[in-house]
């Protein structure tokens, strides 16, 4: 009895020391696990907190439950303001309440626009990346969203698109966006009611102008005619500096029938012609500066854009050939004196027809 008494302690024993030792190790690992928590918590907060981008988190009803101190400088927002916003009502922006939808649904969401929360003043380019975030059961409980303020880049691009396609000097549209403008409008499906005229013009005397009081001056009346040229404009028309003082326009009518057509198109033109007109201060003083100018007409549902733009340069050819403070539109036989003129000067050439 007392071997057994005995053999009952020791195995009792052991039991209760292995029992004692798992608990310990249990503890130590619990305590390492949590140790290991903590500090990817502590790495994640850094991260969150120092973010060069905003970060938000929102629960499952789209409602932000968390954010950075950078989201909150890319939207001038206070974090009162912020916490609690629910981006799927419906006064909240379509296209991020699509973005949190596509999360909380498919997993992912992207937004890219520029953003304005309610009773702001102004918005913010932005774009962001929403992902949706699951419990450890499967089930979506929210999720986080990444945002990247686009104001510098849409300056840089907006900086870049002027410097492509506006005239440095004048501040008009220079020959490219002219002609893709052009080129569009052949495109376009709604023009079977309209009508348009392109005018070429260049101002007499420039040259002598520039040579006399200098290329300051000569500037400064280029720029004196662009503003005199965009107070014609109405509201799909163009204006735009070609090169030196050559500059075109393009202006459009609702209407297709010719003799409605030519006789707007000569009401447009004697109006530009008179805003171009008359004396233009220039190192203070007034000079006397006319244009020569030349137009065509053309239905919009159906033209060459190319052509259009050369039988307005020959009509204004046409008004230089007359002299000055001309205005002479298109007619058919303009391109057989160019041709003719082309080939007494240089027979070799071949004959635009």
């Amino acid at each position: 009895m007392l071997v057994l008494f005995l053999g009952l302690i020791i195995a009792t024993s052991r039991r209760f020391s292995r029992t004692i030792h798992d608990n310990i190790a249990l503890r130590v690992n619990m305590a390492a696990r949590e140790a290991q928590l903590r500090e990817s918590e502590n790495r994640y907060r850094s991260i969150f907190q120092h973010s060069p981008l905003g970060v938000l988190h929102f629960d499952e009803q789209g409602q932000i439950t968390d954010c950075n101190s950078k989201l909150l400088d890319i939207l001038s927002v206070e974090r009162s303001k912020l916490l609690g916003y629910r981006m799927l009502d419906r006064s909240a922006d379509r296209g991020v309440a699509q973005a949190v939808r596509d999360a909380l649904e498919k997993g992912t969401g992207y937004y890219e626009g520029t953003y304005q929360l309610p009773k702001s003043s102004v918005g913010t380019p932005l774009r962001a990346f929403f992902n949706g975030v699951h419990s450890a059961s499967n089930q979506m409980v929210g999720g986080v969203a990444i945002i990247e303020d686009f104001t510098e880049r849409k300056r840089s691009e907006a900086i870049i698109y002027r410097q492509a396609y506006y005239d440095a000097l004048t501040d008009l549209p220079n020959r490219r966006l002219f002609i893709e403008r052009l080129e569009a409008l052949c495109n376009e499906q709604d023009n079977d009611q309209r009508g348009g005229l392109v005018m070429f013009m260049d101002m007499d005397r420039f040259k002598l102008i520039n040579d006399t009081l200098g290329h300051a001056a000569g500037d400064d009346l280029l720029v004196q005619v662009a503003r005199r040229l965009e107070s014609c404009l109405q509201n799909d028309d163009m204006a735009a500096r070609l090169s030196g003082d050559e500059f075109v326009l393009l202006a459009l009518f609702d209407v297709t029938e010719s003799e409605a057509l030519n006789a707007a198109a000569a009401r447009y033109m004697e109006t530009v012609q008179q805003a171009l007109a008359g004396e233009y201060r220039l190192e203070s003083r007034w000079v006397e500066v006319t244009p020569s100018m030349g137009y065509t007409c053309f239905d919009a549902a159906a033209f060459d854009h190319t052509d259009v733009l050369k039988q307005a340069d020959m009509a204004m050819y046409q008004a230089k050939t007359e002299g000055r403070a001309r205005l002479r539109r298109y007619q058919p036989w303009m391109r057989d004196e160019v041709n003719k003129r082309v080939a007494e000067q240089a027979p070799n050439l071949p004959v635009d027809r």
